[in-house]
């Protein structure tokens, strides 16, 4: 006898068999009892979840000799035929071999002669979806007023493919799949009885992978039993899964920007004939799982994710060491390029170019930090603009201590008055910025006055304040050993950044770059200025 694979001899027999669907099952039976079935019932939801086998149940409570009836016999001769598929009067047609007009124009003639054994004629078209318009249009009339002897059940996993005209004329019923824990409990069950000797994590794998559907967690549990396979580690070789571990220590070196690991971690998956697109998948999941737990907690999340405690346990140092919005950053761009990887050619290449740029991403800044170095921003700009501290004006006081420069009166020129400039920005970072934004003309009277050119604008506008005027004239006989007079000529600048008068050229772009916010605003942010924009009708409304 040959051998009969698990899907075939654990098919649900009975209502009470179909695992995670009483909603659908429990409303035909209701309505067997009260004799108000629909001559057209369609049974959609994902694959291999009992769409089929609900409808062949359905054809035996229909027909069952001791029926109709909630609850087939499975012992009469009609039972017994239509489980084994030998019934003349209950045909199951498959919609994509069968999907013409000239095939529905069959069904229509046949479907006017009276069953020969069994109560009512069913018909049970698998993947509606896929008939024709035509013979979509050719069923219409028939689906609408069909004779009282027959029953159609249509079953597909793509219901949005109906036309709502043949929608219109059935009961709907949505299959949901099945959620890990009950699958694996369903498996679980099965692979006691078949004395398979099967782990329960290994079980849990199984049940993870058939994304709940049972068919696929039975021929899953089909494969392995044939390797022999026990432990979780023997169900990843047969299937070819990666396990958490490799995953783990790939999403370590991700976050830790270790490209050679991530990098040798990924030809180890594909020396091993792991499928790329799966393995990106997987690893999606897994810092989905990391930014779950790290949001929620694990009280709160464990009913949101289907992991066993060795799993967990994988999870927790990566939990505690890295923020939140650093696991979120890796997921955000791990799903964009998840869709690239499914498309290309050379997938195990597009991952390893994904894994680079997430290993050179630089770590997010939090909202919290970010406020909070926008307040210390803001507090240094007005602690040294307003609060700077009184200079003494006594000629004992004026030299400071630690000043490099001597007390022997220094001459000034262009050389030295960088050297003022730096002096100025350690005492006054502010008035510091505006001076280097200033041209050295030349001096005057032995040296006691300079003259500086400015570019109109804002620069200009803030050294003939008179704060900054005074404070400029004290550093500077601080520097000096002597007060100098500084003298600002301001040079208009036009639109396309020429200044007139002296024909030097000024970038309107400086004036901004040099501004003491933005100065300070790259300090605190650790930035770099990229790009400036200047807008030539700025303040025009």
């Amino acid at each position: 006898m040959s051998y009969l694979v698990l899907a075939r001899k654990w098919r649900p027999q009975i209502f009470e068999d179909v695992i995670g669907q009483l909603h659908v099952t429990k409303t035909l039976q209701n309505a067997l009892r009260n004799d108000c079935l629909a001559h057209a019932l369609l049974l959609s939801g994902p694959r291999g979840i009992g769409k089929t086998s609900v409808a062949r149940i359905l054809a035996k409570a229909v027909n069952c000799e001791s029926g109709p009836t909630p609850n087939p016999c499975n012992k009469c001769g009609v039972c017994r035929e239509i489980t084994a598929g030998s019934s003349i009067d209950v045909q199951e047609i498959d919609g994509a071999s069968n999907r013409g007009i000239d095939e529905i124009r069959q069904l229509r003639e046949n479907i006017q002669f009276l069953p020969t054994r069994c109560r009512h004629r069913i018909y049970i078209i698998d993947e509606v979806h896929m008939l024709t318009k035509e013979a979509f249009n050719a069923l219409l009339k028939t689906l609408e007023e069909p004779p009282s002897h027959v029953y159609f059940i249509f079953a597909t996993t793509e219901p949005e493919k109906i036309p709502a005209t043949i929608h219109s004329r059935c009961q709907h019923y949505e299959f949901r799949r099945l959620g890990t824990a009950k699958l694996a409990d369903h498996l679980g069950k099965i692979v006691q009885a078949e004395g398979i000797g099967l782990q329960q994590d290994a079980t849990l794998l199984l049940a993870r992978e058939a994304e709940g559907s049972v068919r696929d967690g039975l021929s899953l549990l089909d494969q392995v039993a044939a390797y022999g396979a026990t432990s979780l580690k023997e169900v990843c070789e047969v299937l070819g899964i990666v396990g958490t571990q490799v995953l783990k220590e790939l999403a370590v070196a991700i976050l830790e920007s270790d490209v050679a690991k991530a990098i040798g971690l990924i030809d180890n998956v594909y020396s091993f004939g792991g499928n790329i697109q799966k393995f990106t998948t997987d690893l999606v999941f897994f810092f989905r799982n990391l930014v779950v737990l790290k949001n929620l907690g694990l009280e709160k999340a464990v009913t949101l994710m289907d992991l066993s405690k060795e799993d967990l346990d994988e999870f927790s140092p990566i939990i505690s060491k890295y923020p939140a919005h650093s696991l979120f950053q890796v997921l955000d761009a791990l799903m964009k390029g998840q869709e690239a990887i499914y498309r290309s050619t050379t997938p195990k290449l597009s991952l390893e170019m994904l894994v680079i740029r997430l290993c050179s991403m630089k770590e997010v800044v939090g909202i919290d930090d970010l406020l909070g170095k926008v307040d210390k921003l803001l507090s240094s700009t007005r602690i040294r603009e307003e609060n700077f501290p009184e200079e003494p004006q006594d000629e004992k006081s004026a030299a400071p201590e630690s000043n490099p420069v001597t007390q022997t009166a220094k001459e000034c020129s262009p050389e030295i008055w960088t050297d003022f400039i730096d002096f100025v920005k350690e005492h006054h970072p502010v008035l510091g910025s505006l001076l280097t934004c200033c041209e050295w003309i030349e001096t005057e009277s032995n040296g006691d006055h300079v003259r500086l050119n400015c570019r109109s604008g804002m620069q200009y506008d803030m050294l003939c304040e008179v704060d900054h005027q005074q404070r400029l004239r004290e550093l500077t006989k601080k520097f000096f050993s002597r007060a100098i007079d500084v003298v600002i000529e301001e040079i208009c600048v036009t639109n396309n950044g020429n200044a007139g008068g002296s024909g030097k050229t000024f970038s309107l772009r400086n004036e901004l770059i040099q501004s003491s916010l933005v100065q300070e605003a790259v300090k605190v942010f650790h930035a770099r200025i990229s790009d400036v924009r200047v807008f030539s009708n700025r303040g025009q409304k």
